[in-house]
């Protein structure tokens, strides 16, 4: 039994028909002991605790695209629209993405799913969805439309052939809207505390999700700082979001106490499903200030973090762009992080200095990235071989998962992956995939 914080221990067992080692998080609270979630022992997260700072794990940010890449086959089926928010069908089974691991080394790690709205709105009576969708001759476009008492929103979401998909309008489009929006969270926040069947849906979702993957594979739901998920893309563009922050401050904070009360729900089904970490994003400077960070995100960041932990989970912050001067201010770890990417390089971010951001990050954070997206695309291999040296040199004696700085799409070509894997090889410093 291992004391993992104060009044959280992990008691570790052999499951002899499994042949596998499990663990038990067990809280001490004033009731006596109180367990909180089963664990395997996987090798990745116990190297992220307590392993060799010199060896050098390379985990993507996007296991589906790296297999594609790998195995020369489009990550997204034909015919189909995207989407942030749902788990879709696509070419690339579990299995594929096992045996692009074990054969290249790369670290696996996958998404559960995610935690929205859109997990309580078919139990909200007032409210009513409807989504239809129109394929083109060179994109698919899907509608969403939401009716509630106080109003009617509706988005368009398009999926082009062979490029990233996007929204071509927001449910919000003006501060019209924000009445119908505020009705949905709150809705969607009372019924997740309220309604069991909210629970029992998404704890199966993640559940069915994990089960179709190996046994040491990492986990996260998508749980988000209630601040940024309410304002980026999947609710409004960002630039309105600045109005409405200094126009309707009183609604908008209403909005997000009820999504961060969602939250704590959809954080125990996250639990129950198999999750290892919450997983969430969070721009840089190059679109939030330093003032909203320090009103919003860091609070609301170190309170998700601080609920993971004491449920036996991890938190792991995606900041793409400018967060040299967030990494200065002590931010994420003011936030409670535990993992942090990307830690892009200019021109994509603004990380000049690797190695001494990564020095004032500290030992306690784990960090991923630092190869930018566009070094995977770039024709010249030895572009990416010394983008790959780099990295790994800066980063030397810190616990650092080397790999790309965003999701990707399309594929990168494959022969860009294989380098990146040679290049890590030939270090000496490579902690291969144990699966």
């Amino acid at each position: 039994m291992v004391e993992v914080e104060p009044n959280l221990v992990l008691y570790i067992y052999w499951d002899t028909p499994l042949s596998l080692m499990r663990g038990q998080f067990i809280r001490v609270t004033g009731n006596g002991l109180v367990r909180t979630c089963m664990a395997m022992i996987k090798p990745l997260r116990q190297w992220m605790k307590d392993g060799d700072p010199e060896l050098a794990p390379i985990l993507m940010a996007d296991a589906r695209s790296t297999a594609a890449s790998y195995f020369g086959v489009s990550a997204r089926a034909e015919g189909q629209s995207a989407s942030f928010t749902e788990q879709q069908a696509s070419p690339i089974t579990p299995e594929m993405i096992a045996q692009c691991c074990r054969e290249t080394g790369i670290q696996l790690h996958c998404s559960l799913g995610s935690a929205t709205h859109l997990d309580a709105i078919d139990f909200i009576h007032d409210v009513e969805m409807t989504v239809r969708q129109e394929a083109g001759t060179d994109a698919i476009l899907k509608y969403t439309t939401i009716r509630t008492p106080a109003g009617e929103m509706t988005d368009t979401f398009v999926t082009p052939a062979g490029r990233p998909a996007y929204w071509a309008d927001h449910l919000v489009k003006s501060e019209a809207d924000l009445p119908a929006l505020l009705f949905l969270i709150e809705r969607a926040a009372q019924v997740s505390l309220e309604d069991d069947r909210v629970r029992r849906q998404l704890t199966a979702k993640f559940r069915a999700e994990a089960a179709k993957w190996p046994a040491e594979t990492l986990f996260y739901a998508v749980l988000g700082v209630p601040a940024f998920s309410l304002t980026c893309n999947l609710y409004m563009d960002p630039t309105l979001a600045f109005f409405l922050l200094l126009d309707h401050p009183a609604e908008m904070e209403r909005m997000f106490q009820a999504y961060e009360q969602a939250n704590a729900v959809w954080m125990e089904c996250a639990v129950a499903g198999g999750a290892d970490f919450t997983h969430g994003a969070i721009n840089g400077l190059e679109l939030f200030s330093p003032d909203i960070y320090q009103r919003y995100f860091i609070p609301q960041a170190r309170r998700l973090h601080e609920a993971a932990h004491s449920r036996g989970m991890l938190g792991w912050v995606h900041t793409c762009g400018q967060m040299q001067r967030l990494i200065e201010m002590g931010v994420y770890e003011e936030m409670a992080v535990d993992v942090l990417e990307s830690l892009s390089s200019p021109p994509l971010g603004d990380i000049a200095d690797l190695h001494s951001a990564r020095a004032r990050l500290g030992d306690r954070l784990v960090t991923r990235g630092g190869v930018n997206v566009d070094y995977f695309y770039d024709a010249d291999p030895d572009t990416l071989r010394a983008e790959t040296h780099r990295v790994l040199a800066e980063t030397r004696g810190r616990r650092h998962m080397i790999g790309d700085t965003n999701d990707s799409f399309p594929p990168y070509p494959r022969e860009n992956i294989l380098t990146l894997v040679d290049e890590v090889r030939k270090s000496g410093r490579m902690l291969a995939y144990s699966g």
